[in-house]
C-alpha cells in the first residue's frame, strides 16, 4: 500500500482567486497525501488582472517552493535545439522547476482553475500502478477519429492509422471551430509515426505522474521533450503567418515517453474535479476573466472563512 506522500507541481498565470481555490480544495480533500506545492509563477500576467499571489503563497507558506523563471514563452512553440543548452530557457517551460527539484515518487500536475470535491490523490493513486501516469487522457473533442467513433480515451492503444488515412479523417467535414487545423499537414515526426495521435497526451490539469520513472527519460535527464513544452507539429495558418499550429502541453511528451516503453492510464478526473476548459479563452476575455474570479472568490468565502478572512487582512 502506497504511503509516501507526494508532490504537487502547478504553473500560475494570473487567476488568484482561481488559484486560491485549486489549492485550498485540493489540500481539503487530498491533504493527507501532499507533502510539497511547487508553484511556478510566470513571470507576465494579462495586461487587465492585477497578478498578486502574494495572500496564498504566505497563507501556505509551508507547503509552498515558489519559483519564477527568467522567460516568458506563452503559447509559442519551444526552441528545441536551445532546451538542450540553456537551463534559464528550459526551467522556463511550465511545470519544470518542480518536475527537476521533486523528491517524491510521485507528483500531481495540476491547473490554476480547478474545484476538487473528492480525494483525487487516492483515486489516482489506487489505478496508476506500474504506469508512469494516470488521469483524463487525450483531449478526444477535438480529435475527428473521436468525433468519427474511430478512438477514444480508452482505445487510444488501438487506432494507429497511417498518415495519410489520419489526413483523410482530418479535412472530413473540418470546422475550425471543433478541430486544430491539421488537416493542412502535419510535422515531420508524424509523418513517420502518427500514432499517438495530435490530441492524445495526459491532460496536464490534474494528473499524476511517476516522476522517477518520467524524469530519467525526460529533458535535462534523457531526451524526451519537457512535460510542459509546446511543440510545432503543423503547417503555418493563412498566407502571411509566421506562426505554425502548435502541439498542446505535454503532447510531444507523451509521445517520446510512449515511444520509449511507457504506459499510462486513463482515469476520468471530471468525476472528482470540476475544471473549465475554456481557461485559455478566458484569458483572452476581461468578462470571461473577471467573472471566473468572482466564481472562485464567493466558493471561498463560502466554504474557507478562514482564508477568506485573512485576504481582508
Amino acid at each position: 500500500m502506497y504511503t509516501e506522500k507526494i508532490d504537487v507541481i502547478i504553473n500560475v498565470f494570473g487567476k488568484p482567486y482561481q488559484t486560491a481555490l485549486s489549492l485550498l480544495s485540493l489540500l481539503e480533500k487530498s491533504g493527507s497525501h501532499i507533502n510539497k506545492i511547487f508553484f511556478q509563477e510566470e513571470p507576465l500576467t494579462a495586461e487587465y488582472e492585477k497578478n498578486d499571489h502574494s495572500k496564498i503563497l504566505h497563507f501556505l507558506k509551508d507547503k509552498i517552493i515558489h519559483f519564477i523563471p527568467k522567460y516568458w514563452n506563452g503559447i509559442e512553440p519551444a526552441d528545441e535545439a536551445r532546451l538542450a543548452t540553456d537551463q534559464d530557457y528550459l526551467l522556463s517551460m511550465r511545470y519544470q522547476h518542480g518536475w527537476e527539484e521533486s523528491s517524491a515518487e510521485y507528483i500531481l500536475a495540476i491547473h490554476n482553475d480547478i474545484d476538487v470535491k473528492y480525494d483525487v490523490v487516492h483515486n489516482l493513486l489506487s489505478v496508476i500502478g506500474d504506469n508512469t501516469g494516470a488521469g483524463e487522457i487525450g483531449q478526444c473533442w477535438w480529435c475527428p477519429a473521436s468525433q468519427n467513433g474511430l478512438c477514444d480515451s480508452s482505445k487510444y492503444l488501438e487506432f494507429k492509422p497511417s498518415y495519410q488515412y489520419l489526413m483523410k479523417i482530418y479535412n472530413k467535414d473540418f470546422n475550425p471551430t471543433k478541430r486544430r487545423a491539421y488537416c493542412f499537414g502535419l510535422s515531420d515526426s508524424f509523418r513517420e509515426n502518427p500514432w499517438p495521435l495530435p490530441e492524445c497526451r495526459l491532460n496536464e490539469w490534474c494528473a499524476l505522474i511517476n516522476i522517477r520513472k518520467a524524469r530519467q527519460d525526460t529533458m535535462p535527464f534523457g531526451t524526451a521533450t519537457p512535460f510542459g513544452a509546446f511543440i510545432a507539429s503543423g503547417a503555418f495558418i493563412g498566407e502571411n503567418s509566421d506562426r505554425p499550429v502548435c502541439l498542446d502541453v505535454g503532447v510531444q511528451w507523451f509521445r517520446d515517453l510512449v515511444h520509449a516503453g511507457h504506459s499510462f492510464i486513463h482515469y476520468d478526473v471530471n468525476q472528482d474535479i470540476k475544471h473549465d476548459r475554456r481557461g485559455n479563452a478566458a484569458l483572452n476575455s476581461p468578462e470571461l476573466y473577471i467573472k471566473a474570479e468572482i466564481m472562485a472568490l464567493h466558493e471561498i468565502k463560502a466554504r474557507y472563512p478562514e482564508y477568506y478572512a485573512y485576504l481582508s487582512d
